[in-house]
C-alpha cells in the first residue's frame, strides 16, 4: 500500500489530515486474504501484488475450482463449494484476515463501490487475478465550518506533498517559515520559499513580514473574518 497514492482531505475536525488511498485498504486485504485461501499450491508459483501506473493487480496461481466463478460469489453465492485450502483459510480466520468463507468478493465490491474503484476479475491459463483501476492522484481540500473560507476546493484540487506539508505547519503552527518547511518536507531552501509563494498567490496562505529579506517573516492561513 506504500506504493499507491493517497487523496489528503483537510477541513475535518481541528483541520487534521486525512489520508485515503486510492484504492481502499480492506479491499487489497480482502484480495490478497482471498488469493492465499484459493491459490493452488501445486504450482510452485507464488501470490502477486503488482502495481501498475494505471491498475494493481492480485495474482493468484491456479483458477475458480471447476462449477464456479466470480460472477457467482458477486450474485450471492454462500459459498458452499469445496475450499482448495481448508488449512490457510481457517488460520486466516482465526487470525481476523477473513470474516466468513466464501464471502470476499462481495466484500471487495462493496468496498470498492463505496469509493468508486472499479475492479474486475481476469483468468489466464493458470491463474486468477483481480484488478483494481487506479483512479488517479488527487487532493482535495473539503470546506466545512472550522476551515478558514478562504481555502475552497474549487482552487485546491491537486497539491504536492511540499504544499500538503506548508499548510499542514501553519494549521498545527498558526504560521510556516522557508525554513520550517525546508527541514520538515526535506527540500531546498529555494523549494521551499517556491512553494510558499505559490502558497501565498492561491490565496492559501499569507506572508508577512518587512521586507523579503526579513529574518522573522512567515506565512499563516487566512483569517476567516
Amino acid at each position: 500500500m506504500s506504493n499507491i497514492r493517497r487523496r489528503f482531505v483537510f477541513g475535518e475536525p481541528g483541520m487534521q489530515r486525512r489520508e485515503i488511498p486510492e484504492i481502499p485498504r480492506e479491499a487489497v486485504r480482502e484480495a490478497v486474504a482471498n488469493a492465499l485461501c484459493h491459490r493452488d499450491c501445486t504450482t510452485g508459483t507464488a501470490v502477486e501484488v503488482n502495481v501498475y501506473m494505471d491498475f494493481v493487480e492480485v495474482v493468484s496461481p491456479g483458477l475458480f475450482p471447476e462449477g464456479d466463478a466470480p460472477e457467482n460469489h458477486l450474485a450471492g453465492a454462500d459459498g458452499g463449494l469445496k475450499q482448495r485450502n481448508p488449512g490457510i483459510a481457517q488460520a486466516l480466520f482465526r487470525s481476523g484476515m477473513i470474516e466468513q468463507y466464501g464471502t470476499g468478493i462481495p466484500r471487495i465490491k462493496r468496498y470498492c463501490d463505496a469509493e468508486g474503484v472499479k475492479f474486475s476479475y481476469r483468468q489466464t491459463a493458470n491463474t486468477t487475478a483481480i484488478r483494481f483501476d487506479r483512479p488517479g492522484a488527487q487532493v482535495s481540500i473539503e470546506e466545512n465550518a472550522s476551515m478558514p473560507k478562504h481555502i475552497g476546493a474549487a482552487k485546491y484540487e491537486i497539491l504536492d506533498e511540499a504544499e500538503r506539508i506548508a499548510i499542514t505547519l501553519a494549521t498545527e503552527r498558526g504560521r510556516v517559515t522557508r525554513r520550517e518547511l525546508s527541514e520538515t518536507a526535506g527540500i531546498g531552501k529555494m523549494k521551499a520559499v517556491q512553494t510558499l509563494k505559490t502558497l501565498a498567490s492561491k490565496g492559501a496562505l499569507i506572508w508577512t513580514g518587512k521586507s523579503q529579506n526579513d529574518p522573522h517573516q512567515y506565512y499563516c492561513l487566512p483569517s476567516n473574518d
